[in-house]
């Protein structure tokens, strides 16, 4: 009963839509809260008995847009764990009013843990945002891993340019362009524009030979030719990677997926 009953006392609080959650959001410059939650999780029916109820976690969100998505229900809250990676439940995702992260909590935590661990959450992002605004005072490596954050945080829009600016400035170093090639493609086949992200990676191939930005790019052009279901594309791609990488410490990464590829094509 109690299962049934406390998501009810509390549904107002939360809004059930992405749409809704954001128009709030950016009328009041908030961040999100989303729930990511399933039927059958037991630890997130606990943050609904017991964590949101609690005056602590009422008085540490009020300044912020509540949402929470089912992660099975085949349309939004499916759509936002894949966008977000969502692998375990309970788990948290922070959003901007542009619906880029702001940051994760993952796993039940007592009401004060928590919202202790919101609040960090919270400052984290902050300082990832002073440290946006001065970006101009960073050296190539700090650029480097700031554009990396805001793929990470899915602010592809933002990483995108700076990402551009690095494979062509003049007096980057090496490494950090081969980076910048990878993480560009990386976020554009996050965007599943897979024909932009393999000729991304094929114009790096075109300048460099080696390195962990070569390696890890060749295992992603892999990965496009699998989501375009070219399976030969993919199993050409592989055999290449052992050929030339036979060292490669990601070479794991490939080894079972050959083999099934090399089982299913035949030569």
């Amino acid at each position: 009963m109690a299962l049934v009953l406390a998501p009810q006392t509390f549904a107002g609080t939360w809004l059930k839509t992405v749409a809704a959650a954001q128009k709030v959001a950016k009328e009041k410059n908030q961040l999100i809260l989303v729930d990511m939650f399933a039927e059958w999780c037991g630890w997130c029916h606990r943050f609904e008995r017991e964590v949101f109820p609690s005056k602590v976690f009422q008085d540490a969100t009020a300044d912020m847009v509540l949402l929470r998505l089912n992660t099975e229900d085949g349309k939004e809250g499916t759509q936002m764990s894949r966008r977000f990676g969502v692998t375990s439940l309970p788990t948290f995702v922070l959003l901007t009013p542009d619906l880029t992260s702001a940051g994760q909590i993952r796993g039940y935590a007592p009401p004060e843990p928590f919202v202790k661990n919101l609040k960090e959450t919270r400052r984290q992002h902050t300082v990832f945002l002073e440290r946006l605004k001065n970006e101009k005072k960073l050296d190539y490596f700090a650029r480097l891993a700031l554009a990396k954050e805001l793929n990470q945080r899915s602010d592809f829009d933002q990483a995108a340019p700076r990402l551009k600016k690095l494979m062509t400035e003049k007096g980057v170093p090496a490494a950090v362009r081969d980076q910048a090639y990878y993480e560009l493609a990386f976020a554009l086949a996050m965007q599943n524009k897979l024909t932009d992200a393999q000729k991304t990676i094929r114009e790096l191939l075109m300048i460099s030979r080696a390195g962990d930005a070569v390696e890890r790019s060749r295992l992603l052009l892999g990965q496009t030719y699998l989501q375009q279901g070219n399976l030969v594309g993919a199993r050409d791609e592989y055999r290449n990677f052992k050929d030339l990488f036979p060292d490669s410490p990601l070479l794991g990464n490939i080894e079972q997926v050959l083999a099934e590829l090399e089982r299913r094509i035949p030569d």
